[in-house]
């Protein structure tokens, strides 16, 4: 009998069918929430046992020894967990045993942002020019040297929270008098098309995904507002310096899991700005998965197991739309030929949100004219969350490049 430990709830139902394949038939899930577990994946017999988010690297190793794995795989989502893949990175550095999780030292700098600054200083690494503040007092000389607008983000916060946007000095007094938990960084506004990657490290190896748009950078910092499309060809410069980040991410910082670098073409193409490194698969998995045929989780399972990482190539455009889930409102009927994909905040286990009527619709599109007539169809139901114009721009972005191609449908 051999047993699996998974550190996090994500998507688990994507993991369970790569293990049972590889013939574990004892799985235990540490979830940061209460949930169904018959509700939520058709799989008897997995445990599901709370863990603590105030875990330290002592409690870790305190569970993987009462719980003596074959694997333990760390599955960080950042509700609650953010900052666990530091504390997990030491627990594994301590447990002989197989422990799929990043290095501590690579933990810290996708973890902690103020950690990410100084680092990328030190080495080099494109990121937005700007300064590690520790008080109030700090933020103003910083933001006087930087110049409006800019950025502020906290150190170390959960997805979604500790950045803000500042156009003017009344923009940042509010920032101040709302409380900033120190220390923070005041940044310069980066200007340009944001993007992302999702990679799997294992075992000496990388797979890499097709890059995603999330289009350009708006003053709400909100890219899962804005729709994405898949692949987006990076111009020359900016794919150069981003081979050369994650060349020396990989070379000096051991990362050993899945990660997501977020960030900005700049410079015309030549050129990119880093905005975050996440130690974690993101909200680009579902883009990812529909776009390539190759499911992020699975392949993340079968590679914790000890399984070489595989070859990945887009099959088709992929345009994922922010909308909202209306009570009784069907999603319009998808274009011929065209996969869609509705993920919802409602499951405790599948959430990309929490406590919201978000939901993400995910479809491959091969003719750009049935997809802008389906765009249209699903903003006039009223589940739209972004402008139509803007998933056209996007959608005409990719479609110049891909769409040319042969294989594309």
């Amino acid at each position: 009998m051999k047993k699996a430990l998974l550190l996090g709830e994500y998507k688990i139902a994507r993991f369970l069918p790569v293990l049972r394949e590889n013939g574990y038939t004892d799985i235990v899930v540490y979830s940061a929430i209460e949930f169904d577990a018959a509700s939520e994946f058709d799989d008897e017999g997995v445990e599901v046992r709370l863990m603590d988010l105030n875990w330290t690297a002592d409690d870790v190793v305190a569970v993987l020894e009462a719980e003596r794995p074959d694997v333990a795989i760390a599955n960080a989502y950042p509700h609650g967990q953010e900052q666990l893949p530091i504390v997990y990175g030491h627990a594994a550095a301590r447990w002989s045993g197989r422990f799929v999780a990043h290095s501590a030292r690579f933990a810290e700098i996708a973890c902690d942002k103020v950690s990410l600054h100084r680092t990328a200083e030190e080495r080099g690494w494109p990121v937005p020019a700007g300064a590690v503040c520790e008080n109030a007092q700090q933020v103003a000389a910083a933001a006087d040297e930087v110049g409006f607008p800019l950025v502020i983000k906290e150190a170390r916060s959960q997805a979604g929270d500790g950045r803000f946007h500042a156009a003017s000095q009344e923009e940042l007094d509010g920032v101040l008098a709302a409380g900033l938990a120190f220390p923070a960084i005041v940044q310069t506004f980066a200007r340009g098309v944001e993007t992302g990657i999702e990679l799997i490290s294992a075992d000496g190896a990388l797979m890499r995904w097709p890059v995603v748009s999330m289009g350009p950078l708006d003053d709400g910092l909100e890219p899962t507002l804005r729709a994405r499309v898949a692949p987006y060809e990076l111009p020359a410069g900016a794919s150069a310096r981003l081979d050369e980040f994650v060349t020396d991410l990989r070379e000096n910082f051991a990362p050993f899991g899945p990660w997501q670098i977020d960030f900005a073409v700049v410079d015309d193409g030549d050129g990119i700005v880093v905005l975050e490194i996440n130690p974690r698969f993101g909200g680009l998995t579902d883009l990812a998965l529909a776009g390539t045929g190759t499911a992020p989780h699975a392949v993340f399972t079968a590679a914790a197991l000890g399984e070489p990482l595989p070859q990945v190539e887009s099959r088709a455009v992929t345009l994922e739309l922010p909308c909202t889930e209306v009570p009784g409102v069907m999603v319009p009927a998808h274009p011929e030929g065209a996969e869609v994909m509705e993920v919802t905040a409602r499951r405790p286990t599948n959430r990309c949100f929490t406590n919201t009527d978000r939901m993400q619709l995910i479809t491959t599109v091969g003719d750009p004219e049935a997809g802008k007539r389906w765009i249209k169809e699903v903003d006039a139901a009223g589940l739209l969350r972004c402008s139509v114009e803007s998933a056209f721009r996007q959608l005409d972005g990719v479609f110049e490049v891909f769409g040319r191609k042969d294989g594309a449908r």
